[in-house]
């Protein structure tokens, strides 16, 4: 989607020094998400045919217990490629964060990250204490029907930012549930979703403006 809108775009791998993962079966781990808040794990698995459960078994215990102290340090090693190449600029880095993704951006952020931009969608919140070190305009994206994050921090989000006189544009869009841009799942909303994405190009545009292939 941001290659078509002229973007040079970037997925960093983070489970690249993840040993555990790569031997691991991507089905296995599409099932994460379902049992991920599950109280009782051996009750919610035998929702699953019997010859599946060991392998879900193990990928809920890997997604609980993963060693992530390395995707910080990962995203801002991706950072610094995007500024080593020719056709970006320093000043039109952005990064966007869906569910997990927008968490590890809220943590990226308050690491002090030298972005122009950042868009999260539906992440939780990034340590309140630390938001001092954000280095750029952010912009959230929330349902009242997240039942998975929810959006009841973020009041006290924007007032955090306020006080450290950063740039915050949350917006909230009713009913509209967890991973609601996701369109390969069961709960995306068209009408949210295509309003997210206009605000978030215009964003993005406002503030990656300039970078000559970077942005638009």
């Amino acid at each position: 989607r941001f290659a078509n809108e002229g973007y040079l775009a970037l997925v960093p791998d983070l489970y690249s020094n993840d040993a555990v993962f790569k031997n691991m079966h991507l089905h296995d781990i599409h099932q994460v998400g379902r049992f991920r808040h599950a109280k009782d794990i051996e009750k919610a698995l035998e929702a699953l045919p019997e010859d599946q459960r060991d392998g879900a078994r193990k990928a809920v215990f890997w997604d609980r217990e993963r060693d992530t102290s390395t995707y910080v340090a990962d995203l801002l090693s991706a950072i610094d490629y995007l500024r080593s190449r020719s056709d970006v600029s320093d000043y039109g880095i952005g990064c966007i964060g869906y569910c997990w993704g927008g968490g590890e951006l809220g943590k990226l952020l308050v690491a002090g990250a030298d972005l122009a931009a950042a868009a999260i969608y539906y992440g939780e919140p990034p340590a309140l204490d630390k938001l001092g070190n954000v280095r750029c305009p952010v912009q959230g994206h929330y349902g009242t029907g997240d039942t998975v994050v929810g959006y009841a921090f973020v009041p006290d989000l924007e007032s955090g930012m306020q006080a450290q006189g950063k740039h915050f544009e949350p917006y909230i869009y009713e009913d509209a549930p967890h991973a609601f841009f996701n369109d390969t799942g069961p709960r995306y909303r068209a009408e949210p979703s295509k309003l997210a994405w206009e605000r978030t190009l215009a964003f993005f545009q406002q503030h990656l403006k300039g970078a000559p292939v970077g942005a638009r």
